[in-house]
């Protein structure tokens, strides 16, 4: 009699126990549906303690994690999901999707291909391997099979803003902006694509609609990460900012100089960037000279698609303690055409007082110059810069210069190259650096970041200078960084700092230059 019971007993537990858990997922399944996640979370936990096996608990506390950006929680979670139903599409779908978010490209897209073997015919298989391709770099690859999806369904949101952010970091904004625009035509209030949309018309130069982009992004979704980091992006660039510059230089031939400006930046119009600034430069040189410079400019840019334009007027003062003061009006203007997205080419005009040291500061020698630009990116992280000018001095010299720059990307955020430059001169004055031709060729490499509250940046180089067309061949190198703190949201502090012997960096030509300083942003 009590073995009968007893066997009822364990029974009844047995079907008890699956009948709790289904009712705590059903809980958990009806917050989920209203938004309350911490709610649904606590109940597909408990579910989970009821019944280990629970496929959903698994599944969707696996989403939870996900979201919280704890993927190896997640990517556990939804383990135990396929193990309890190995042929579930939805957990097999997010296992790659995880595995994707977490950078372990060659496993997610290994988990991408298992599940389209099985269904074929799921498009967001089609569409979460396409974006693993694009993040792993293989950009054709991820292409091809979004145009896929787009042949099968012509208003496939997720596949027409993969096309689209394709285009754009290939650097084709009017595709990029066109494909963005088609999505949202078919899903306005999808956040990915809006938040896109932004960045592409920041990168096209439509502040204000970046800005309106972004914000509506985080107005549909006030939690959505990608949003709010989008849209910090975009309203720091966008923003009016002003900057507070405290600046100090020295080289081996005692000239010292120090310097405060103080710079503002605010959009005019939705194409159209206005900036101006004010400057106060102190300087000594040696022997016993000291001067006092004063700056002010107004400019703007003006931003099309494809080209820019950057105009500027502005006046110093230039008061050496002994001689004469005087005013000088100065301007500049510079245009950027982008030929192709791979390749552009850039002009600009300067005219500005040659006073770099105290001892200039009294010269009276103003600079008439004039340099033209090309820069190509060559695929694989690889990019190309080349640039030569000349400039008309008012004491009758003339100096022409050239250079060569390659970089090349790795991985980490790592960057390697070299540079080869060549300034010479029509005149070889005793006033300034001025040698009948300067030669350097250089190696360099670095690490450069930019996260969302840090940026830095840390390079350095080692070559060969020559410093006159008929001397000899001496070490030269360099080292500088710069490290940057959003402290809060729109405000930033930046440190710099920087070391070299490049006798091209100072105005005499001195065998060691160093610089050092600190600049405040503030968000107006």
């Amino acid at each position: 009699m009590n073995s009968c019971w007893s066997r009822l007993l364990v029974a009844a537990t047995f079907l008890l126990i699956p009948a709790a858990a289904s009712a705590q997922v059903a809980e958990a399944d009806a917050a989920w549906n209203q938004g309350r996640y911490g709610a649904a979370r606590e109940a597909y936990l408990r579910a989970l303690t009821q019944d280990p096996a629970s496929v959903r608990a698994s599944y969707r506390l696996g989403v939870l994690a996900a979201w919280d950006g704890n993927l190896d929680s997640a990517l556990t979670y939804l383990e135990q999901a396929r193990a309890a139903d190995p042929g579930d599409p939805d957990v097999r779908a997010m296992q790659a999707q995880v595995l994707s978010w977490a950078g372990r490209y060659p496993e997610a897209i290994a988990k991408w291909d298992s599940l389209l073997a099985l269904y074929p015919d799921r498009l967001d298989g089609l569409v979460g391997k396409a974006r693993t391709l694009s993040w792993d770099g293989q950009e054709r690859e991820a292409d091809s099979l979004y145009r896929v999806v787009l042949e099968r369904d012509p208003t496939n949101g997720d596949a027409l803003v993969g096309t689209a952010q394709l285009a754009y970091w290939d650097g084709r904004t009017a595709e990029a902006i066109a494909g963005y625009e088609r999505a949202l035509s078919y899903r306005p209030r999808d956040v990915s694509a809006r938040s896109g949309l932004a960045q592409v018309y920041l990168a096209a130069g439509r502040q204000l609609d970046a800005q309106a982009e972004a914000d509506s992004a985080v107005a549909i979704a006030p939690a959505n990460r990608e949003a709010l980091r989008v849209q910090t992006t975009v309203g720091r660039t966008v923003q009016s900012a002003a900057d507070v510059t405290l600046g100090w230089s020295d080289d081996s031939d005692d000239n010292v100089m120090w310097w405060q400006v103080v710079s503002a930046t605010t959009p005019l119009s939705n194409r159209v960037r206005g900036f101006g600034s004010v400057g106060a430069f102190e300087g000594s040189s040696t022997p016993s000279v000291t001067a006092a410079r004063g700056t002010a400019e107004w400019g703007a840019t003006y931003t099309q698609d494809r080209w820019q334009l950057t105009g500027a007027l502005g006046v110093q003062g230039l008061w050496p303690e002994a001689g004469v003061a005087r005013s000088v009006l100065t301007g500049r203007l510079g245009a950027i055409y982008r030929i192709q997205p791979a390749l552009g080419v850039g002009v600009s005009y300067a005219h500005f007082p040659f006073a770099e040291t105290a001892y200039l500061i009294g010269a009276d020698i103003d600079i008439d110059a004039v340099d033209a630009t090309v820069d190509a990116t060559l695929g694989s992280g690889l990019s190309l810069s080349a640039g030569g000018g000349t400039g008309w001095y008012s004491d009758g010299n003339r100096r022409g210069s050239a250079v060569l720059a390659v970089t090349k990307q790795l991985p980490r955020h790592f960057f390697v190259g070299g540079l080869a430059r060549m300034v010479w001169y029509a005149d070889t004055e005793p006033g300034y650096f001025s040698p009948d031709r300067f030669t350097v060729v250089e190696a360099r490499g670095g690490y450069s970041r930019v996260g969302q509250d840090w940026e830095t940046r840390l390079s350095a180089g080692a070559g060969v200078q020559q410093i006159t067309s008929s001397g000899p061949w001496e070490f030269e190198g360099h080292i500088e960084g710069r490290a940057a703190w959003w402290f809060s949201r729109w405000n930033r502090l930046e440190a710099f700092a920087g070391v070299s012997n490049s006798a091209y960096l100072s105005a005499t030509g001195a065998y060691r230059w160093g610089t050092a300083g600190l600049v405040l942003r503030l968000g107006l």
